[in-house]
Order: C-alpha cells, then structure tokens, then sequence
C-alpha cells in the first residue's frame, strides 16, 4: 500500500499543481470561487470562508478522469505506430516517474502556486503548475493526430495542409507580444501616476500646515481658508497614503471635494472665499512687484516661497477666470493649492481609466492562457506529423493502417457479447 502511494505520488502532485493553475484562472474569469457559504438546518447563511484547496478537488476528479482516458489514448497511438513493442515502450514512459520515485531519483518538484489570488486579480497560477497542463494538452493533440492520420488513412498532403495552421500559430506570438506590452504600459501609467498623487498630496499638505500656523499666529483661526487649513489635513493624509488600487476609487472626483475637507459639502460662495483668501495669502508672504508694462518680478524661492514641481502643477487652476493668477506654476507661491488641487481631480480620472484598462487586460490574460494551452495540442499535432512520418505509416496497406479500430471494435464486439451473457445468466 505504502509503496503504491509513493509510485502515485509524482503524478498527485503532477495533476494537483495543473488543477490549481486552472482553478486560479477560472476565479479570474468568474466561473468558480474559493468562498465556501456555511448554512444552518434551515438552509441560511451563518459564515463564509475561504479554501483553494477544497475548490479545485472537483477539478482534480476531471483531471484525473481524464488522464486515466489519456493514458489509453496514448497506449493506442503507441499501438499506431509500432504495435506492441510502442505500447510497451509508451507504457515505460509513462511509468517512469513513479518508479524513479520509489527508488527515491525522483526530484520533488512543488507546482503550486506560492500565493492564491482570491477573485483572480490577473494571477494566472505558478509557471511550474502550468507545465502540466500544457505537457496534457501536448499529449492530446499528438495521440489525436496519430490515431487519425492512422485511422482515415491520411498522406502526406494532411501534413501539408496542418502545416498551414502551424505557421499561422506564429502570428499569435505577435499578438500576445503586443497585449502584454499594452499592459504593461497601462501598469505603468498607473503605478507613475499615483506616485505623482501621493508625493502632491505630501506636498500640498506641507504647505497647508505652514498656513495653518500661520492662521495661529496671526489669530484668523475663523476665516474660512484658515478652517479648511485645518479641516482638510486629514484628507490630504489619506490621499497620500492611498495606493493605485485605491486612489482611483477614494481620490476627489472634483475640487469641491477637497474643499469641503472633512464636511460633506461646501458651498461655491464660501469655495470662493477660501480661495480668495489663499491668493491674499500668497501676495502677503510671496510678494509680487509690479515694474510696469505687465512685466512682474516674483519672490524669490525661500523656504516659504518655492516653485511647485511641474509634475504637481498640470492642471489650470478652476474658474472663475481672473480669480487667482492662471500662470500659478510658473513662480514661487507659499500655497499651490490652485494647481494642485485640479491636477490631483484629473489624476484620479487617469488613474481609474489605467486600471480600467489594466482590468480589461487581465481578463485578456486569461483569454491568452486557454488560447496557449490549445496552441500546445497544436504543438503535439504538429510532433505527431513527425512521429507517423518517421514510422513510415504511408508506406502500409489501408488494411494494416486501420488495424487499431478493427482491433478495438472487435474488443468492444466480444466484451457487448460477454456483457449479454452475464444478464441473461442472472436472469
């Protein structure tokens, strides 16, 4: 007993790590779940949880029904080309690893996953773990082809006509190139974009406690710029803390938002106000001397005064036009809030478009999966061409060439009959 589980052990494991890697994937597409529901005797929910392990048993029964159905498959292609010594021969194949494994030369190869992505999240399992399904799908398109070309009495003409959906495949080979590259580029433009959200918001907030004591010292804690100072620290904190997964879910959707700190609305008179107070604010500590003719000279950049970084500043600042100086990001000012408040509304509006795109993408990803596994039955026809070229299967008589149906109808003949005699005889 104990010596056949160690001979079973190579290929559990073999169908264990195939059986996860497409359990990750079907999670992904949302048509299975590792969240288990726990009902009571009548049948409501009293508690949840989760348990990979338990979701892909179903999925390892499928896996090793039809292995079992491979198996056979393979001993038949076996068959096909070199009769009994190729059974024999795919039969030592297929034994090869468990007998390693009771002599203990076996290597122990883990083809699980290192973490399981509850609901997908674009994972597509371990590379290790989708070695086994590809080797499967390899085994199939080569037992499928052999048993054909030998069964329909096929030339060389099929593989010529096989060869033209081969080289096809190669085009998919662009295709995934250029899907990947897409993503990643989308990735990139989220991870970038909510680095320069998070860094403004850190920015913005520095400057908004430098205000708010200066509202302190000045004792204008009532005036409402000097409350939203004080208001909107917290959201300032929050948003620089979000990260890309979330920033584009909880950033400001306008500026408003931002404004109203943490009430849940302010009005646009007092959002004018608060504004208009900023800009006297800038003047007083930043001033700006007139020399006529439209021509300004600007404060210089101190620890007060700074010119915002132009990655913080993308944006124009919200109307009304004429309010506060258009040109905000071209001088040093003490409060860039008139910049960055906009460019951190438009940044949240990028970054939900990036991973809309990047979720697009992942479902893509999947897509591409079941699609490789399928071009691996392709790569197994493909080896299957070979295979019956190097037999020389062309060269038998269309009598010996369909010898495998004969031989398995005639099989099927003979067990129906000892099938009808054993009812008859307990009848």
């Amino acid at each position: 007993m104990v010596l056949n589980l160690v001979f079973l052990i190579p290929y559990i494991a073999f169908l264990y790590g195939a059986a996860y890697s497409v359990q990750q994937v079907l999670e992904g597409v949302g048509l299975a779940s590792s969240n288990f529901l726990e009902l009571n005797n009548d049948e409501v929910i009293v508690g949840s949880y989760w348990s990979p392990a338990e979701a892909v048993t179903p999925i390892l029964g499928l896996l090793l029904v039809y292995s079992i159905i491979l198996i056979g498959a393979l001993l038949a292609a076996g068959f096909v080309i070199a009769r009994w010594r190729g059974v024999m021969v795919v039969f030592s194949v297929l034994a090869l690893p468990g007998l390693l494994n009771i002599a203990g030369k076996w290597p122990q190869i883990n083809y699980l996953p290192d973490s399981f992505f509850i609901g997908g999240g674009g994972a597509l399992g371990s590379p290790l773990g989708l070695i086994p399904l590809l080797i499967i799908s390899l085994l199939t398109g080569w037992c499928i082809i052999v048993i054909a070309y030998d069964t329909l009495n096929l030339n060389d003409k099929f593989r010529g006509y096989y060869d033209h959906l081969w080289y096809a495949t190669a085009l998919f080979a662009g295709i995934f190139f250029v899907a990947d590259s897409v993503g990643n580029r989308h990735a990139s433009n989220l991870a970038e974009g909510n680095r320069v959200s998070r860094e403004a918001s850190l920015y913005l907030l520095n400057q908004v406690r430098s205000y708010d004591h200066f509202c302190k010292g000045e004792d204008l804690k009532e005036t409402p710029s000097c409350i939203w100072a004080s208001d909107v620290q917290q959201t300032l904190n929050e948003y620089a803390a979000y990260g890309s997964g979330t920033f584009h879910l909880f950033g400001p959707t306008e500026s408003a938002e931002i404004y109203a700190g943490i009430r849940s609305s302010v009005s646009e008179k007092e959002i004018i106000e608060i504004r208009d107070e900023i800009e006297r604010y800038n003047r007083t500590v930043c001033p700006v001397e007139e020399l006529g003719e439209g021509i300004r000279r600007y404060a210089r950049p101190s620890g007060v005064c700074q010119q915002v970084p132009s990655e913080f500043c993308t944006s124009f600042p919200d109307p009304p036009e004429g309010l506060v100086d258009k040109y905000i990001m071209t001088h040093s000012v003490a409060l860039a809030s008139e910049c960055i408040i906009p460019t951190l509304v438009v940044s949240r509006a990028r970054q939900k478009n990036s991973s809309a795109a990047i979720a697009s993408n992942q479902q893509g990803r999947y897509q591409r999966w079941w699609l490789y596994i399928a071009l691996a039955a392709v790569v197994g026809g493909k080896i299957a061409n070979s295979t019956t070229k190097v037999a020389n299967l062309d060269q038998r008589s269309a009598y010996d060439r369909r010898r495998l149906v004969l031989s398995t109808l005639r099989a099927f003949s003979r067990g129906s009959r000892k099938i009808t005699e054993i009812f008859k005889t307990l009848g």
